[in-house]
């Protein structure tokens, strides 16, 4: 899990939320707007990982941050509580055990002038340099990661300028996958819909390039972190215009799109092999993460069940599959995306658990329409049962989602498959669908 962010990252300083609460600074949000109380700090995040299971990733300022600001927040988390200044005072602070974070970001779209003190792509050359020789003086051992970007052919050569630069230094870039942009009541959904679920094979050529472009660079073993992630598309039409598309009825990061689109980064990432090593979604709650609350009520998106629906598959190995099914094209460009050209309909990722007692296929429907797709499976060498789980996460319409009022309108429905030689199931339209096979003894 990554934090604070975000661009909220580019004006936060973490000495402003550590120590007694009632002590901690009230600050205006330099980000969002309003006012930033402080009172989830860096040992709150840190008790948060560890009460849900995940790891920290932290984001430093390196907007109108400083590298000894940064590198002080590596020795509070990772410093000796007896040895250090800030482990000290972290030890103060109620942990005397180091956190060990590993993972750490050096800033948030620094491109781009919605943040704080942006720069230049020989800006940023300056100032990765600085904060990593000054984090990595302080812990060694810490994995940086340099803010790279895939969004369209206006930044390509600011990954070009950071690795011709900057070269084996850098280890991991970055990239936020948030792609999209402006459409009205003019746009059509189906174009629009198909062209998110199209966008992770232009994603998949994308990141082949710029592994190799990390290779040429010297970088022995190139890593990519993808810590952003949301489906963007933003209406900016009239919403009371009679067309075909408004902002009720457009994918956004609440409906079943978000979910969809997230699975088809998620098997591409799965096909570069060891080259993406992260995804964090984006954010947390509220703002497209997942989850909802509002009064008091917390209810989940269809991402969030999108995302524990491929739970299974970790640690597991790829299997190849050989597709052969209809394909789905567009005409029009999105921002980052490019019209699709001859896209399978579906998405199938086939995953061998790390026991070799289940074989899992998460399917991803692609179409925009009300029929569903007749799958016929042959699970080859695998030698299943004649009992096959299926789990499905469905809706109606590309802008299904659930509310306040209807928090459970869409979730995982299970049931189970009975097969013989080959299997054939029904793929819903606007679907996931996990299918397991357990292995005949």
């Amino acid at each position: 899990m990554r934090w604070p962010g975000g661009n909220f990252t580019s004006g936060y300083d973490w000495r402003d939320g550590v120590g007694e609460v009632d002590e901690r600074p009230t600050k205006p949000n330099p980000a969002w707007g309003g006012l930033e109380y402080n009172l989830f700090g860096t040992d709150e995040f840190m008790r948060f990982c560890e009460r849900v299971g995940c790891e920290p990733m932290l984001c430093v300022n390196a907007g109108d941050g400083t590298p000894e600001q940064a590198a002080k927040w590596v020795e509070y988390c990772n410093g000796d509580a007896e040895e250090t200044e800030m482990g000290t005072l972290r030890a103060k602070n109620g942990h005397p055990e180091p956190y060990n974070v590993e993972h750490w970001e050096i800033g948030n779209e620094l491109y781009g002038k919605w943040q704080v003190n942006w720069t230049t792509k020989d800006g940023y050359v300056d100032r990765y340099d600085q904060f990593r020789s000054a984090m990595k003086t302080v812990d060694s051992s810490i994995k940086l990661k340099a803010i790279g970007d895939l969004r369209g052919e206006q930044w390509d050569d600011w990954n070009d300028h950071l690795l011709t630069e900057a070269g084996d230094s850098v280890r991991t870039l970055t990239q936020h996958i948030l792609a999209g942009g402006a459409v009205d009541e003019e746009t059509n959904p189906d174009e629009l819909f198909h062209a998110f679920m199209g966008f992770s094979e232009q994603i998949g050529e994308r990141f082949k390039i710029l592994r190799e472009q990390m290779r040429d660079a010297g970088i022995e073993n190139p890593r990519l972190a993808i810590t952003e992630l949301q489906l963007f598309a933003t209406f900016t039409g009239d919403d009371d215009a009679d067309g075909l598309l408004s902002a009720d009825t457009m994918p956004t990061p609440q409906t079943i799109s978000e979910a969809l689109y997230d699975a088809t980064i998620i098997h591409e990432c799965i096909r570069t092999g060891d080259f993406v090593e992260m995804m964090t979604h984006s954010a947390s709650v509220n703002h497209g993460g997942g989850i909802q609350k509002e009064r008091e009520q917390v209810w989940a998106d269809p991402c969030y069940y999108g995302h524990t629906m491929g739970i299974p598959m970790w640690g597991g190995t790829p299997v190849g599959v050989e597709l052969e099914c209809a394909t789905i094209s567009t005409e029009h460009t999105f921002r980052e995306i490019e019209p699709v050209d001859d896209t399978p309909t579906l998405d199938v990722m086939a995953v061998l658990s790390s026991d070799e007692a289940s074989l899992i296929l998460m399917v991803v429907n692609r179409t925009s329409g009300q029929d569903p797709i007749s799958l016929s499976i042959d699970a080859g060498a695998f030698n299943a049962s004649s009992e096959v789980k299926r789990m499905t996460l469905s809706a109606e319409t590309m802008h299904g989602a659930n509310s306040r009022e209807h928090p459970e309108r869409i979730t995982p429905e299970s049931s189970t498959v009975e097969i013989d030689d080959e299997t054939t199931v029904m793929i819903s339209p606007y679907s996931l669908t996990r299918l397991t096979f357990e292995r005949d003894e």
